[in-house]
C-alpha cells in the first residue's frame, strides 16, 4: 500500500522542517503519493522536502490536482512519477526576485536578461539601419567606413546612458540565482530521473511568463513518466477534500487511510458488476492506483548519487 500525504501552501523554510516531521511521524508504508498545490515560493525548502522523500521512500509520486508554480515544480521534479488532474498545473522554474526599492514586490529572475537582449536587439537593428541609410542616401559617396563610424556614434549616444545604469554586481547575483533551480533540479533528477533531455534547461530559461500554465500534455514533453489520475485518485481530490488552489497557510494532512478505503471500495464495486473477473489483483481494477513503475518493472530503484 501507498502513503498518501497533501501539501497545500507556500514552501517555506521552517514549513520545511515542519513538513519532514509531519512526514517522520505519519509514514507507514515505502511508497509515497505526495497530493502537492502549492503558488511555490523557496527553491531550499522545495528542496529539503524532496530530498528527505527520497531517501524516506523507495517510490515517490507526485499528484498535481490543481496549481503546482514555481518551487512547486522543482519539488516534482525529485518524482518518479507526475499524476495530474484534469485541473493541474505546474509552472517554469524561473526564480522569484525581490524588486528594488519594492520590500512586498517580486519579479522573475529571467526579466533582466530578456531586458538585455531587447536592448541588445534594438541596438544592433538601429546601427544596421543607420549604415544603410547613410550609404543608399549618399548615393554611395559615403564609404563604408565613414557610414559604419557614424553609426557607432549614432548607437553609441541612444544606447550608451542604457547601459551606464546597469550594475554588473546586480547582474552577476540575479544570474547566480537564476542558476538555483537548474542545480537543484540536476540533483534531484537523478535518483529517478523523470527529466526528459534538455527539460531542465526548458523549464528555466524558455517560458514567456512565470505563471505560464504546464498542464499534463506539456508536461508529457518534458518529463518521461506522466499520467492522468485514476477514478481512485479524482475520488479523493473530489468534493474539496482537497483544495485545487493554494491557501494562504500551510496545511498538511494525511489521505492513507482514506485512500485505502476507496481503494477497497473499487475493487468490490469492481466484483460486484463482473463476477467472473479476476479481481485478485488489485492493480487489475479499473480505477485503482497503479504500482510504481519500479516495482511494475520488477527491478531495484537506484539512489541518487
Amino acid at each position: 500500500m501507498t502513503d498518501v500525504i497533501s501539501y497545500n501552501g507556500p514552501l517555506e523554510r521552517m514549513e520545511d522542517l515542519r513538513f519532514i516531521e509531519f512526514l517522520a511521524e505519519q509514514k507507514t508504508h515505502d511508497d509515497i503519493i505526495l497530493i502537492l498545490v502549492t503558488p511555490g515560493g523557496n527553491p531550499d525548502a522545495a528542496y529539503k522536502i524532496a530530498r528527505y522523500i527520497q531517501s524516506a521512500y523507495s517510490s515517490f509520486r507526485c499528484f498535481i490536482p490543481g496549481i503546482c508554480k514555481s518551487a512547486g515544480t522543482l519539488l516534482a521534479v525529485g518524482a518518479e512519477e507526475l499524476i495530474f488532474s484534469p485541473y493541474g498545473e505546474l509552472g517554469p522554474l524561473d526564480v522569484q526576485l525581490n524588486k528594488s526599492d519594492d520590500l512586498f514586490g517580486q519579479e522573475s529572475g529571467l526579466n533582466i536578461s530578456e531586458a538585455f537582449r531587447a536592448v541588445e536587439t534594438r541596438a544592433r537593428n538601429t546601427f544596421h539601419q543607420v549604415i544603410g541609410e547613410i550609404v543608399s542616401g549618399s548615393g554611395g559617396v559615403i564609404s563604408f567606413q565613414t557610414a559604419s563610424h557614424c553609426g557607432a556614434e549614432i548607437v553609441g549616444s541612444l544606447y550608451g546612458p542604457i547601459f551606464a545604469n546597469i550594475d554588473p554586481e546586480e547582474v552577476g547575483s540575479r544570474a547566480r540565482a537564476m542558476r538555483l533551480g537548474e542545480d537543484y533540479g540536476v540533483r534531484l533528477n537523478q535518483k529517478f530521473a523523470n527529466l526528459k533531455q534538455g527539460a531542465l534547461a526548458q523549464l528555466s530559461q524558455s517560458y514567456s511568463s512565470h505563471g505560464f500554465v504546464i498542464d499534463r500534455d506539456e508536461s508529457g514533453a518534458l518529463f518521461e513518466r506522466v499520467r492522468e489520475a485514476t477514478e481512485v485518485e479524482k475520488a479523493l481530490i473530489a468534493e474539496g477534500r482537497v483544495a485545487r488552489f493554494p491557501k494562504e497557510k500551510v496545511t498538511m494532512h494525511n489521505f492513507t487511510d482514506l485512500f485505502k478505503k476507496l481503494n477497497e471500495d473499487a475493487q468490490r464495486n469492481k466484483a460486484d458488476n463482473d463476477p467472473n473477473g479476476d479481481s485478485q489483483d488489485g492493480n487489475s481494477s479499473e480505477g485503482a492506483v497503479a504500482e510504481p513503475k519500479a516495482k511494475r518493472d520488477g527491478g531495484d530503484t537506484a539512489q541518487a548519487g
